[in-house]
């Protein structure tokens, strides 16, 4: 993660050392993507009056995810739009979570009174994410006539590849700076997750293995049409049953640039 992460910062620092005199090229931080930790630089270069390709990486060390109690409500809304899992059960204000991204794209200014990079475009781009973190979670069993809550910390990791439009803005801030506001859009595309959490069952029986499974997929709403669950005596395992889509949005976005 380190390694590719330091690629693309050296390929931005190439594409500053060999640019025009022109300034049609940008090179910017996403500085709402602070609050939450993330780090995310972008390049941008003109090649016409017209059109742009920019390049952005996004990275956030595996960490607590912040505001995570402020804004569990808005997550357990969101919850309610997947038909193949539930994570109300999640304890969010326990959970971490890491990040790399990596958007390419192409940009269209179709403005007469300016030209690439600045004013109204409209973007044309891919973009590959990678999740992981570890989500707390517990299951209540009965073992022996006795009660038992299970520890299930579950090492997670999402994968998506997808593609979108998105419209924005980018306001010119005297001669050398830019304001890049990414108004709206919205990517749509594949997901792949995979579980695990690892742990020794082996002094519990056949019968609790089979009732924690069961358990998991009630407390969790586990549709095993989309996702395979295997729950054995060396731990639990989930990965994808068959191709899962994903659909998220792009935008609300202020990023910062210098332009040379």
């Amino acid at each position: 993660m380190k390694q590719s992460f330091s690629f693309f910062i050296s390929l931005f620092i190439s594409f500053v050392c060999f640019s025009q005199e022109d300034r049609t090229s940008v090179i910017k931080v996403n500085a709402s993507a602070l609050a939450f930790k993330t780090y995310n630089i972008q390049f941008e270069k003109a090649f016409n009056k017209k059109f742009s390709f920019a390049l952005g990486v996004s990275h956030r060390p595996e960490d607590r995810i912040p505001f995570a109690t402020a804004i569990r409500k808005y997550v357990d809304a969101a919850d309610e739009g997947i038909d193949y899992v539930s994570l109300k059960n999640v304890r969010k204000g326990e959970a971490s979570m890491g990040l790399f991204k990596i958007t390419p794209e192409l940009r269209f200014y179709p403005g007469n009174k300016s030209s690439a990079p600045i004013g109204f475009y409209i973007s044309l781009f891919g973009r590959y994410e990678r999740f992981s973190g570890t989500l707390p979670v517990d299951v209540d069993m009965v073992y022996k006539g006795q009660p038992l809550r299970v520890e299930l910390p579950v090492k997670t990791e999402f994968k998506t590849l997808s593609g979108g439009l998105m419209l924005g803005r980018q306001f010119r801030l005297g001669e050398r700076f830019t304001l890049d506001w990414y108004i709206i859009g919205g990517y749509f595309g594949n997901v792949t997750v995979h579980g695990e959490s690892n742990q020794d069952l082996s002094k519990y029986d056949d019968k609790f293995i089979s009732d924690l499974r069961q358990n998991i997929l009630d407390t969790f709403q586990i549709n095993e049409a989309y996702l395979a669950l295997q729950v054995d005596k060396q731990g639990v395992r989930i990965d994808n049953a068959r191709r899962l889509k994903y659909l998220n949005l792009r935008g609300f976005g202020l990023n910062l640039g210098y332009r040379f």
